[in-house]
């Protein structure tokens, strides 16, 4: 008998809405809506269905909105795992109503990503899927691309909401033939478009989904307010971690499919409440239908497959707190695409890597290492760069991004109180002098990195056909020679003036 996972969650204190107050929004009437909600799911396939199908088990579908607020592709299982699971859910359960939200990892980096993003669009139109970027346009024609649309309305218990969508203005960098403009100043373009659908429908209230920053989502809110709209609640994503602020209702579900919100929506003539806000987690759901499917792509995608022996525990710390350090998995992952490449050092962005590396008995398996670091089959870059262009690229992301490239264990860097990169080493030799001048000004540093980090830097690269994922491998059965039972393994060296 299923358990429903729905059913094992600890349900919160209810929270009062105040009563919208524009004239879209203060309509009396007696609708209900349930809302679970997703972000940056990243191919976790087999969480992400779990919860799908245990929303698909509730009675009141008819009354029920799932909010996906992208990057669903990308991640630890193979794109065609997931391809059809909101149209199969649908089928299913036609009475479900599904909003996706664009995020900026869904079209990929390569044409062929993309080719297979204008499918899953189909799909997702074909289906009944209402997919939404109110931001995101074409490049050749500068309008919102096939397949999007920049909001839509959805019918409830008899009322319409009306949802609309933006997406981080970082796009661009991520795939050619299509780009984003700024999400405060598209939603000033759409407003006149927004009010007159609202009155047009007799829409009964705004939400708006926000795959960006936490102070993205605020800056929209109080645009939206000086615009006439009060929208009931921001679903916000990207940031890859859960965020909740009760009072203004700025909500970021946890990411990676690891638990969805659940909450609903209730208006009446007391006004707008958000009733049981809740946290549902996926390991608490089961399968269902989609079982087959998952197990079929388990075994495709060989995930049981041994890599080597399991003997040390590869430490990785991803929260902020930890940015500006360097940790035993990334410097294992920047020596692995030095060493695969021949380059003379390896760097890596922290994103890339999400969790530790445990040590367990026997063996480390793909699965282990793509639950550790979902997104390894891009392609590495080679980048020929001088001292001064090395440090420009470094500085830049502790600059932009506070945070330091994970770096391959013969990279020293020293930075002073104010993270100024003083000095860089490589194999124990400094690159610059006490005056912070390259002391070889013409000196040609081979830097392994992502593709996607040189393909978004100034500088020219080379593109090699090998994976992260062929890095991390050839490091760990390295290391499985060279690491006896419990030996630490080593980090990149910081050093601090």
């Amino acid at each position: 008998m299923q358990v429903s996972g729905i059913n094992n969650y600890i349900t919160h204190n209810q929270i009062p809405y105040k009563k919208a107050s524009n004239k879209y929004s203060n309509v009396q009437f007696l609708g209900k809506t349930n809302f679970y909600a997703f972000t940056d799911v990243h191919q976790n396939a087999e969480k992400h269905c779990k919860m799908i199908w245990d929303i698909m088990q509730q009675p009141d579908k008819d009354k029920t909105v799932i909010l996906d607020n992208g990057d669903i592709f990308k991640g630890l299982y193979p794109k065609y795992t997931m391809m059809r699971t909101y149209a199969k859910a649908k089928q299913t359960a036609p009475k479900l109503e599904i909003v996706y939200n664009i995020g900026n990892n869904d079209p990929g980096f390569m044409e062929n990503d993309r080719v297979l993003f204008r499918k899953y669009l189909e799909i997702l139109n074909k289906s009944g899927v209402k997919t939404i970027s109110a931001n995101i346009i074409d490049e050749k024609t500068g309008k919102i691309p096939d397949g999007i649309s920049p909001y839509a309305i959805v019918e409830r218990d008899g009322d319409k909401l009306l949802y609309v969508g933006f997406v981080v203005n970082k796009i661009r960098q991520s795939f050619a033939g299509m780009a984003t403009t700024d999400p405060v100043t598209a939603l000033e373009k759409l407003a006149p478009e927004l009010k007159h659908v609202m009155e047009e429908n007799n829409c009964k209230g705004m939400v708006m989904m926000v795959h960006d920053t936490e102070d993205s989502a605020y800056k929209l809110k109080q645009k939206a307010k000086e615009l006439g709209f009060n929208p009931e609640f921001i679903i916000g994503g990207h940031v890859h971690h859960s965020y909740r602020d009760d009072k203004e209702k700025v909500f970021y579900p946890e990411p990676f499919a690891l638990s969805m919100l659940s909450f609903c929506l209730n208006i009446d003539k007391n006004g707008h409440n958000l009733e049981n806000l809740t946290e549902i987690f996926s390991d608490d759901c089961e399968l269902g239908m989609f079982s087959n499917e998952i197990e079929r792509a388990k075994d495709n995608e060989k995930f049981d497959e041994k890599i080597a022996k399991s003997l040390t525990q590869f430490n990785h710390r991803y929260q902020d707190e930890y940015k500006m350090e360097y940790s035993q998995l990334g410097t294992l992952y920047a020596n692995g695409i030095k060493d695969l490449t021949g380059s003379d050092i390896g760097l890596v962005p922290k994103p890339w890597i999400y969790d530790t590396l445990p040590k367990k008995d026997g063996y480390i398996t793909k699965l282990d290492i793509l639950l550790s670091c979902p997104q390894p089959f891009r392609n590495i870059a080679q980048m020929e760069l001088t001292p001064a262009e090395l440090r420009k690229l470094y500085q830049y992301d502790i600059d932009k991004k506070s945070r330091l490239f994970e770096a391959s264990e013969n990279f020293k860097l020293t930075l002073d109180e104010s993270n100024k990169i003083k000095q860089i080493e490589i194999d124990g030799k400094p690159l610059f002098n006490s005056d912070g001048y390259a002391i070889e000004p013409d000196k040609t540093i081979k830097v392994a990195i992502d593709y996607h980090t040189a393909d978004s830097s100034n500088f020219e690269y080379k593109e090699i056909r090998k994976s992260m994922y062929d890095g991390i491998v050839y490091e760990l059965k390295k290391a499985e020679k060279e690491l006896t039972e419990n030996q630490p393994y080593p980090t990149a060296t910081l050093i601090r003036i």
